[in-house]
C-alpha cells in the first residue's frame, strides 16, 4: 500500500511495508540477505525496499553485507531524513533486552532505530517491523529518533 504525497513540488510515493513484505522482496528480487539496516530505513523513510537499497548501493554498500551506523545516517540524508539520539529512551532501555523495549515500544508515537550488537531494528508508531518482534535477548545500544 502506498500514498502519494506533495513535498515542495515533488511528487515521491510513501509505502507503508512491513517486515515480512520486504524481506521476501529483497531476498527474491534483490538477491540480498544481512540486509537489517535496509529494511530499517525503507520502515522509518516509507519508501520501498529499491529505493533504500540503491541508496546504500550509492554509499557504497556491497550485497550481502552489514553496515556500519554512519552509513545509515548518510542514507537518511539522502531522504532528507534527520536520525537524533534519544537520551532519554536511550538512558533508559540502554543494556536492558530487547524485550523490554518491544513491551515499550507500544506507547510510542514516531519512528525509531533500535540499535542492539550487530543488528538495527525500526519502530513505527508502536510497531516493532523486525524479525525479533517476538523477542530477543541482545542488548540495546542505542535508540535513534528519525524525524
Amino acid at each position: 500500500m502506498f500514498t502519494v504525497n506533495n513535498f515542495n513540488g515533488d511528487f515521491m510515493k510513501h509505502y507503508k511495508h512491513s517486515y515480512t513484505e520486504l524481506a521476501k522482496i529483497g531476498r527474491r528480487y534483490y538477491g540480498d540477505t544481512n540486509f537489517c539496516s535496509v529494511l530499517a530505513v525503507a520502515v522509518v523513510a516509507d519508501i520501498s525496499y529499491g529505493k533504500a537499497f540503491h541508496a546504500y548501493k550509492r554509499e557504497g554498500r556491497r550485497i550481502r553485507t552489514g553496515t556500519r551506523q554512519m552509513m545509515q545516517h548518510q542514507v537518511l540524508n539522502q531522504f532528507k531524513l534527520k536520525s537524533e539520539r534519544d537520551y532519554d529512551k536511550t538512558a533508559i532501555y540502554s543494556g536492558k533486552t530487547l524485550n523490554s523495549v518491544l513491551t515499550a515500544c507500544k506507547r510510542w508515537t514516531g519512528r525509531y532505530l533500535v540499535y542492539v550488537r550487530g543488528h538495527v531494528l525500526a519502530v513505527r508508531d508502536g510497531v516493532c517491523e523486525d524479525w525479533t518482534a517476538e523477542g530477543s535477548r541482545r542488548r540495546v545500544i542505542a535508540i535513534y529518533k528519525v524525524s
